[in-house]
């Protein structure tokens, strides 16, 4: 099949010491792998949402994972990197003086102006992601996500990593990591993912954000270009975590990305789950 593109539209590394809003790590025995076994179907992030006011989170499986890092008050998602960085699907981006609203563990909102935005393809990076610099520095109470720490580990460290996605109708989901050649991730479904309980990634869903979890924390690994079962840039890519690093130091220097190394438990769920690429792995392109 051939990619179909959305058009519309603890063990720690860090690159410096600005740890953002990260604090608690999440439950240190939680597994994507485990959760994805237990609960087939896709879950509902919010009971109830409303973009300016304060939200009701749904408290079934996605509440154990910490999403308020993600805003989803348009369809142009953004995903907290910095208190005052988040990327985007360059193709489907916010842009400067568009207004993104995260909402804390509370349902409360919080509304942020974008200020500036690099497209990394500026900087030579041939990938879909742009870097929104916000106008003011996001709360404590708002998550910051760490990228994947892969330099002492095979480039296919994560393949067979089971990893959860999101979409825009504020849902979650779970894939396995099929392939990250370069600066591209793409996405197979488990065994056993089908009919109206799964979801796939349609137009809209462009720069949604994908995570695997190590030490406790959700580590961004895609935010989605393609559909079907999911392809987008590989945020473990050194070339790719360089075009980052240079975009914020041209907006704020006093901000870093972390980085997180994948723990014992990640690589070895990793390794059971390499396998020959489904052939559903493959998303198709119109």
């Amino acid at each position: 099949m051939k990619h179909l593109f959305l058009p519309l539209c603890l063990a720690l590394s860090s690159c410096a010491p600005n740890w953002g809003g990260r604090r608690l790590a999440h439950r240190p025995d939680l597994s994507l792998s485990e959760m994805a076994t237990h609960h087939r179907d896709r879950g509902q992030v919010f009971s109830s949402y409303q973009v300016g006011g304060p939200v009701r989170w749904n408290h079934g499986w996605p509440w154990d994972l910490d999403l308020t890092g993600i805003g989803w008050s348009d369809h142009r998602t953004a995903t907290a990197i910095t208190s005052r960085h988040v990327v985007m699907a360059d193709h489907f981006r916010l842009g400067p003086g568009d207004t993104v609203v995260f909402h804390d563990r509370k349902g409360l909102p919080h509304s942020h102006r974008i200020y500036r935005i690099v497209r990394l393809r500026d900087l030579g990076v041939p990938c879909d992601v742009a870097v929104g610099m916000l106008e003011v520095p996001l709360s404590g109470s708002i998550r910051t996500y760490p990228l994947p720490d892969l330099r002492d580990l095979p480039e296919d460290a994560l393949v067979g990593a089971t990893a959860v996605i999101t979409g825009h109708q504020k849902v979650v989901d779970f894939r396995r990591i099929a392939r990250t050649p370069g600066n591209t991730l793409g996405f197979q479904y488990l065994d056993g993912q089908s009919g109206n309980s799964l979801h796939r990634i349609i137009v809209g869903d462009s720069g949604n954000p994908s995570f695997v979890l190590s030490h406790g924390e959700l580590i961004l690994v895609e935010t989605h270009t393609g559909g079907g079962a999911g392809v987008g840039p590989f945020y473990g890519s050194p070339t790719l975590q360089d075009g980052i690093r240079r975009a914020i130091q041209a907006t704020d220097p006093s901000r870093s990305f972390q980085t997180v190394a994948p723990d014992g438990t990640l690589q070895k769920e990793a390794a059971a789950g390499r396998a020959p690429t489904a052939a559903n792995s493959a998303p198709s392109r119109s």
